[in-house]
């Protein structure tokens, strides 16, 4: 009997020559010297996507500063742009929860993917109220006040 490498075997019992899915007589001494190969491994999902919103809050920014060279209004507008998207995900997300709306929908998917990693955190400090979460409203409050804390505080910096 020849086997799938062209080689001559004796004929046993199924499962007999094969163990952990190779022949017993198999010697891969060629490879035993053979560091493995690495991998290439693309980010996940959700941190692309965090990429995407800070590569389009810093278009934002770019654009609507004119590109004045003052770094602190360049900086302010970035974050403010950011805070933006972010509370709108949450408020879309809230929104989308009194539906019956799948949970694998890739809109659904996405907006889970943006808002998570700022209500997960939340949600550990803020109780539930009975069957409700307010976690996205205190979001929301906290990343509407962030662009004005900066603002306040550069104004502070610069008298």
């Amino acid at each position: 009997m020849v086997d799938g490498w062209g080689e001559e075997v004796q004929d046993f019992p199924p499962g007999w020559l094969y163990i952990m899915g190779r022949p017993w007589w198999y010697d891969s001494y060629w490879e035993k010297d053979r560091k493995p190969k690495r991998r290439f491994r693309l980010p996940s999902r959700q941190s692309l996507v965090w990429i995407v919103l800070l590569l389009v809050s810093l278009l934002l920014a770019l654009s609507s500063t004119s590109f004045r060279p003052m770094w602190a209004v360049w900086f302010i507008s970035f974050v403010s742009y950011v805070c933006r998207i972010v509370a709108f995900a949450i408020l879309i997300r809230a929104v989308l929860s009194w539906f019956m709306i799948s949970r694998y929908n890739r809109f659904v998917i996405l907006l889970d993917d943006i808002s998570e990693p700022v209500l997960a955190p939340l949600r550990r400090v803020v109780p539930a109220i009975g069957m409700f979460d307010i976690t996205p409203l205190i979001a929301m409050l906290i990343l509407y006040f962030i662009p004005s804390l900066l603002y306040r505080l550069v104004g502070f910096l610069s008298l």
